[in-house]
């Protein structure tokens, strides 16, 4: 066995010059050094040099190395060439097959979206992160985004956007004495109605006629008193609310503290886009919830108002602990579910 077979056969991934001179069957640094100098110049090992030298100056030898041994890339590589066009287009991935491996889960469902018949259509990033991944905040992701920078992938070859941080409570293109407001959970449907009511002039959403929306800011809305005193402030006779956030524990809860905390509005689910989220589902991939708190059927008192077919698929969601985002609505539904 020659001194590359002996160092790649080692079995961990250091070895200190006492080692080495052990594995090579010498204890002359005149030996050694040069036989260590040949595995460095073809990068089977690298110095650490912090650990110092042997002090011999004509045969020096550093007491530790790292050795370094090349993976075979050849599979890899073969994989990431079947890629589609636009993930290879920067050479990124054929230069660094190790972070193709370490995302290649990931990387693997952009290739079957982009090989998709994918629409084109601009939708918001967490609606074409969920299209893409299956998952609302892949595309948040810093380390995934870095690397999909690499890869020349950007907003716009992928067509999403990012919503604005949330500035206007509402939309509510007229004030009327009496109203049905929609409230969302999440900023992106929030902001995508919002354009939808503003750019074309839309009014009914799934078949119903809404006056306005509004962005429920995740938990805010079931603050104590929180959507009573915005509701006082509009001034309006009567104000039917309906509400709209994730189909998981933790969204469903927010409605019911909602109206528990208000007991003076008329508070409602929007029983249409709970429907539409569910049938959009049917043969997805549904993650799982973060959320811990327990179940019990009898909790979600709420979903009576569903359809008994839609309705059992949602309990079936929240029994098994998943989380289905509003942001499986996109903007791209709501060009053809609002007018």
């Amino acid at each position: 066995m020659d001194t590359m077979e002996k160092v790649k056969a080692w079995k961990r991934k250091t070895i200190n010059g006492f080692e080495l001179a052990s594995l090579f069957g010498t204890d002359s640094d005149e030996q050694l050094s040069p036989l260590v100098s040949e595995l460095v110049a073809e990068g089977v090992l690298s110095p650490i040099r912090s650990s110092g030298t042997n002090g011999n100056r004509v045969y020096p030898v550093f007491l530790k190395y790292r050795i370094c041994l090349k993976k075979d890339d050849t599979d890899v590589l073969d994989e990431i060439s079947l890629l589609h066009p636009q993930m290879l287009q920067s050479g990124y991935l054929q230069s660094n097959p190790d972070t193709y491996r370490k995302h290649r889960a990931a990387l693997l469902k952009l290739n079957e979206y982009l090989f998709s018949e994918h629409s084109t259509v601009p939708v918001s990033r967490k609606e074409r992160s969920f299209a893409v991944f299956d998952e609302e905040k892949t595309l948040q992701d810093s380390t995934l985004c870095r690397l999909l920078d690499a890869m020349e992938l950007d907003g716009e070859s992928l067509c999403y956007y990012d919503t604005p941080e949330y500035c206007f409570h509402d939309y509510i293109p007229v004030r009327k004495r009496c109203m049905t407001l929609l409230i969302c959970e999440n900023k992106d449907i929030w902001f995508n109605i919002r354009r939808r009511m503003y750019e074309d002039g839309c009014r009914e959403i799934f078949g119903v006629e809404v006056d306005g929306v509004v962005y429920g800011c995740g938990n805010r809305v079931s603050e104590q008193g929180a959507l009573q005193a915005y509701t006082d402030f509009l001034g309006c006779e009567t104000v039917h609310y309906l509400y709209w956030g994730d189909i998981d524990r933790a969204g469903l809860a927010i409605f019911q503290s909602a109206a528990r905390n208000n007991p003076c509005l008329q508070l409602s689910l929007f029983t249409q886009a709970y429907c539409e989220m569910v049938h959009l589902a049917q043969g997805r991939s549904i993650p799982d919830s973060e959320d811990h708190r327990r179940y019990a059927e009898t909790d979600w008192v709420c979903l009576q108002t569903i359809p008994e077919s839609e309705r059992e698929q949602i309990y079936a969601y929240l029994r098994e602990n998943k989380r289905l985002p509003q942001e499986i609505v996109s903007y791209e539904h709501l060009l053809t579910d609002m007018r």
